[in-house]
């Protein structure tokens, strides 16, 4: 085996290890609670022994329920928008046979529709029903991977609005869903932990990033044609429809005054500083993750030929051994906050956010293909945490009643980021250093925010 078919490996048993020990651990905690609630039980003579019976039990019931119901959603979108993912590009440019500016066009589209989504889609969805913004989310994306069928240039630039406007959706409406119905149901007396649900999604994301590359490339190979993945992303949201119309329950944001929406602004605009924070954190550390996107292929290739190596990169196994590394990392969160408690998820994020800009910035001074390689590992480790504790904080901070509101106006900052960085990105060496040492210094400054505004 090569090098990268080495570390994939690695990460493979590593991953293995850790979920099989997570495994272990959940059936230990459900063996405790079952035990707890045969101890209530044994007590049916005591009032509160009564009241524990009656409280500990349907609260357990729930969080299986509430398991069930929202992890197999979460798995269908998240394969339907990792299907697409990387196939965007390439279906414009080399099957569609598109321009160049014309491909940027249609990015910067979806990133505008994103961003002037984000000023109202998550208030709407507060006032109408995080649930029917979740089935509204299913129905655009799927229009949205149709219009990949056609050539008509208008027909793919409404397609690419749509995939901005789902993308915002995707972001905000879900989650926001997720943590209002885990604080209706009452679940924090569960095992089930908040900090745990968002490590695992993060987990299963991962997992479900590495089978979507290969079924996608599977059904190109088939098929021979790129849209047959974005097809295949219908065919997973059309079964997220119907447990989501049939198994969820409806909950809205507070329906008020004015008065509520001024608040809320007010947040934004900086009374409360660690909503604004948690902003800043967002548009730097999600923007670099987008602009790794764009440059770390390059990256490794520029590597790579310093090494006097003219062998074509393997692509396919290095992105699957990032997915690797960023599994990694959410299984780290999960190990980190809420079994072993050595940190608290501020410190937790702030170190991560730390970590993340070392990576960067030290790709500039280690040119070696493997350093190189292993430093894009060590940063999607850094995405894998990042996301469950960003979810963690923001469920923390953000009130229920206008969470999707607040989410999707979080996102504006990060639409702006990408728009300019799209207008402003060139090709070579020089410039793609000059981006990492810049994002390296943003995320400096934001774990320095993040240690003197964001509270435990």
């Amino acid at each position: 085996m090569d090098f990268y078919q080495i570390n994939l490996v690695a990460f493979v048993l590593l991953n293995g290890s850790m979920v099989y020990r997570q495994y272990r651990q959940d059936k230990r905690a459900e063996l405790s609670e079952k035990i707890q609630e045969l101890d209530a039980e044994s007590d049916t003579e005591s009032d509160q022994g009564h009241a524990a019976k009656v409280d500990r039990a349907p609260a357990t019931s729930s969080a299986k329920q509430f398991a069930n119901i929202f992890f197999p959603v979460y798995v269908l979108v998240w394969g339907a928008d990792w299907l697409q993912g990387p196939f965007i590009y390439t279906l414009y440019k080399d099957e569609k046979n598109l321009p160049e500016e014309i491909v940027a066009r249609l990015f910067t589209t979806g990133f505008l529709a994103g961003a002037v989504s984000a000023l109202f889609v998550g208030s709407l969805a507060d006032k109408l029903g995080r649930k029917n913004a979740c089935l509204a989310y299913c129905a655009i994306t799927s229009l949205s991977c149709l219009s990949v069928l056609s050539n008509n240039i208008s027909v793919l630039f409404a397609g690419r609005a749509l995939g901005g406007l789902g993308t915002t959706l995707m972001y905000t409406v879900f989650e926001a869903w997720m943590v209002t119905e885990y604080n209706q149901r009452g679940l924090e007396r569960t095992s089930l932990k908040l900090s745990t649900i968002f490590g695992r999604m993060i987990t299963l994301s991962s997992v479900v990033a590495v089978l979507a590359g290969l079924m996608g490339q599977v059904l190109v190979s088939w098929t021979g044609t790129k849209c047959a993945p974005f097809v295949a992303s219908i065919g997973c949201l059309a079964p997220a429809s119907l447990i989501i119309s049939r198994k969820w329950s409806e909950n809205f944001g507070d329906s008020g005054a004015p008065k509520e929406k001024n608040d809320s602004l007010k947040l934004l605009l900086g009374v409360d500083k660690q909503i604004l924070t948690l902003g800043l954190t967002s548009c730097c550390f999600e923007g670099s993750m987008y602009l790794f996107i764009f440059f770390w292929s390059p990256a490794l290739k520029s590597s790579h030929l310093l090494a006097h190596h003219h062998s074509a990169l393997p692509f396919g196994i290095i992105f699957a051994s990032f997915m690797g590394a960023m599994m990694l990392g959410s299984m780290l969160f999960t190990k980190i906050l809420t079994d072993k408690r050595w940190m608290t998820c501020r410190e937790l994020l702030q170190a991560v956010v730390t970590l993340a800009s070392g990576s960067l910035l030290f790709t500039i001074f280690f040119r070696s293909e493997y350093v190189t390689f292993w430093l894009f590992c060590l940063f999607e480790a850094c995405v894998g945490m990042y996301f469950p504790a960003m979810g963690y904080q923001k469920g923390k901070v953000v009130a229920d009643g206008e969470r999707a509101h607040i989410y999707g106006l979080l996102r504006i900052p990060f639409n702006i980021f990408v728009v300019v960085a799209l207008s402003l990105t060139k090709e070579g060496d020089a410039y793609r250093e000059v981006i990492f040492m810049i994002c390296s210094g943003l995320l400096l400054i934001v774990s320095a925010v993040v240690g003197v505004f964001l509270h435990d």
